[in-house]
């Protein structure tokens, strides 16, 4: 992607995340979600410019499933230490926050690059 397409896509993703952050009442579990989501959010805009694909004629659906496994890399690699203020409800809703950005991301790619009509 060059510079152009990768700051677009960082801004779809972002909008996205921050549509998709629990809004309900507070809870251990919620606030990690909305943690989680913040972290995949910040580690794809620090790893921005990993997301090249290899060639501009490579087919779409592959190129979409190679930004989607280095994403999906990225958060995996992840590691949320226990932190003294932290529920294991809280751990648990960031694994969460996760799980959500990779299906987020895969949305963001997808329409990226199939955009609707």
């Amino acid at each position: 992607m060059d510079q152009q397409k990768i700051n677009k896509t960082i801004r779809r993703f972002s909008d996205l995340i921050e549509r998709n952050k629990d809004g309900r009442a507070y809870s251990d579990y919620k606030e990690g979600i909305n943690e989680g989501l913040e972290i995949a959010k910040d580690a794809f805009e620090e790893n921005a410019e990993k997301f090249t694909p290899s060639s501009p004629d490579e087919d779409p659906a592959a190129k979409i499933r190679s930004l989607q496994d280095r994403f999906n890399l990225i958060i995996d690699t992840i590691e949320v230490h226990k932190k003294p203020n932290y529920s294991q409800d809280r751990l648990e809703g960031i694994y969460e926050g996760f799980k959500m950005s990779k299906e987020l991301f895969g949305e963001c790619v997808t329409e990226y690059y199939n955009p609707p009509d």
